[in-house]
């Protein structure tokens, strides 16, 4: 425990607030808490803080009082109302916002305070995970420091500018942690629809360029079925509402926000607005039927035999686009390796002539070309693999499926040591399913980044602080922390060939459209994507860009004559 520190008043012993109130405690201060909930109280007290009743008791006579309560009303309440702290504390005193409020209520609450307490000072500092967002003037900030310090993790007090800049950034933020836990459970909902293990497809999401924050945390919840609160649905119907409130105002479109916001609206409505906020997941597991939670250890899969296969041969049939993997394959010294294109002229006669038994592992997230495959060749033993980055897009990842454990042990000995392989459970063509889930997951993240990244410009906010802040905090993910530096740059040039041009995404949407429709699942964010990416595609003239330029889905375009 660090040494004695002052005294502050603290409004708001919820679910963060009274985590964030005995992170201060632990820091030495002395605090004196207010909450409407007498169980709050009694369990702050327990750990050695003072109680009040009402707020002005609380600040009365403070020179520093936190707010951590959830709505702009609740706000005016502690500070307006008939005990709240607007006569009670000291001279000179400072009020710090820890709520995530509209910007634009923050400044009127200035103008307000002038009204009868000028010398009170306000300092917006809204508080995301360990990361605090700070808005005021430089000598304001300086004076709360020490208590937000205590509250922050090492490095991670970002200061946004002016009163009101914090909580713009602290909207965003919380624009990318609510639309990424309805990603979260579309993406891992839509696992399970597909026949997957969703326990499974977690740990595989969660190690690919479809993972974030929130799904790596949420996504537990989701498994478990755990729905106490530990930030309830109330919260996102509130912070989404006023992402898409500050949207109508500055007119930007707001597609992937507004989905997002209906989700947390559908499930409020069925009664549910106190559970947590993984519990959207529920809204598609009432349409499915098919409940996401799974007891641990149900997706585990049968150690592969580990004697060597000594001149097993194994033919990959690479997408051309797939150039990495080809160059890997050519390039291996392994002689069991047999790299065979897609496209080659002379694709069913090189497959005929394999000897019988031959192991053959074929690339496609349509159907039909696998099930051709099996049934010309009845020869063969067949397997589908899909490529795709890691999430930190330092290697490449080789998902594949088969029941057969030779084929499993054949497949980890040919290929090359740079090339990190992972099998998914279930039958031939379940490694396709599990990647349309990451393409689903890594499409819609990279849509919300641009429309974050479109609203920020809107705003007047500083794209690169949006990126500081955010690529450390709740609202991060793979697609926002490796693309938003180039939407920054409009750098839309093709730095892998693993379906990231437009061409691909547009290919890869119309079968994620098609899969959907054929099992009747409801992808909401995948619609609001695919609507954006076709609106850009439409004027689109080099098709071979970058998937980044779905940023100028946002993008001013000039009147034609």
């Amino acid at each position: 425990m660090s040494g004695q520190q002052g005294s502050l008043g603290f409004a708001g012993l919820g679910a963060m607030g009274f985590g964030t109130a005995s992170n201060l405690l632990k820091a030495g201060f002395k605090v004196n808490g207010f909450d409407v909930n007498p169980i709050a109280l009694a369990k702050f007290k327990e750990l050695g803080g003072s109680t009040s009743t009402t707020a002005g008791e609380a600040g009365a006579g403070q020179s520093l009082f936190l707010i951590m309560v959830a709505t702009p009303a609740q706000v005016d309440s502690v500070i307006f109302g008939a005990d709240g702290v607007l006569k009670a504390l000291s001279v000179g005193g400072v009020i710090c916002l820890l709520s995530t409020l509209p910007p634009v209520y923050v400044l009127n609450l200035r103008s307000r305070l002038d009204v009868g307490r000028a010398d009170i000072k306000l300092v917006d500092c809204p508080v995301s995970g360990g990361v605090i967002m700070l808005g005021g003037n430089k000598e304001d900030l300086d004076q709360v420091d020490p208590a937000l310090q205590a509250i922050s993790s090492p490095g991670r007090l970002f200061r946004c500018g002016p009163l009101g800049s914090a909580s713009t950034v602290k909207m965003l933020n919380q624009h990318l942690a609510g639309v990424h836990i309805v990603a979260a459970a579309e993406v891992i909902a839509f696992a399970k629809a597909l026949g997957l293990s969703s326990r499974e497809a977690y740990g595989i999401l969660t190690k690919s360029e479809a993972t974030s924050w929130i799904m790596g945390d949420r996504g537990i919840s989701m498994l478990n079925a755990d729905w106490s609160p530990k930030s309830a649905v109330s919260i996102f119907t509130k912070d989404l509402g006023i992402v898409n409130d500050t949207a109508d105002e500055l007119s930007v479109p707001c597609p992937i926000a507004s989905v997002a916001r209906d989700a947390f609206l559908e499930r409020a409505g069925r009664g549910f607005g106190r559970d947590d906020d993984a519990s959207v997941v529920c809204n598609y597991e009432g349409i499915t039927g098919k409940p996401v939670a799974e007891p641990k250890g149900q997706a585990s899969l049968p150690s592969p035999p580990s004697e060597s296969h000594g001149d097993v041969k194994v033919a990959f049939i690479i997408k051309d686009n797939d150039t990495e993997l080809l160059s890997l394959a050519t390039a291996a010294e392994n002689k069991g390796l047999i790299p065979i294109s897609e496209t080659s002229n002379d694709l069913d006669t090189r497959l005929s002539e394999l000897p019988q038994g031959s192991i053959v592992g074929v690339s496609s997230i349509e159907s039909e070309l696998l099930e051709k495959i099996k049934t010309q060749n009845a020869q063969l033993q067949v397997f589908d693999y899909q490529t795709y980055r890691a999430s930190d897009s330092s290697a490449l990842q080789i998902i594949f499926s088969t029941e057969n454990e030779n084929i499993v042990s054949a497949i980890k000995e040919v290929l090359p040591r740079q090339i990190t392989s992972t099998r998914v459970s279930g039958p031939v063509g379940s490694a396709s399913s599990m990647w349309l889930a990451i393409r689903l997951g890594s499409l819609v993240h990279l849509v919300a980044a641009a429309e974050v990244f479109s609203l920020a410009v809107a705003k007047g906010v500083s794209t690169e602080l949006i990126y500081s802040l955010i690529s450390g905090a709740a609202g991060s993910s793979d697609q926002f922390n490796q693309e938003f530096p180039k939407m920054m740059k409009r750098d839309f040039s093709v730095t892998s060939n693993i379906n990231s041009t437009f061409t691909n995404v547009m290919k890869d949407l119309a079968i994620l459209q098609k899969t959907m429709n054929k099992i009747n699942y409801p992808g909401r964010l995948f619609g609001a994507a695919y609507q954006t990416f076709k609106s850009v595609n439409r004027t689109l003239e080099d098709k071979e860009t970058s998937a980044v330029a779905v940023i100028d889905f946002w993008t001013p375009k000039s009147p034609t004559a």
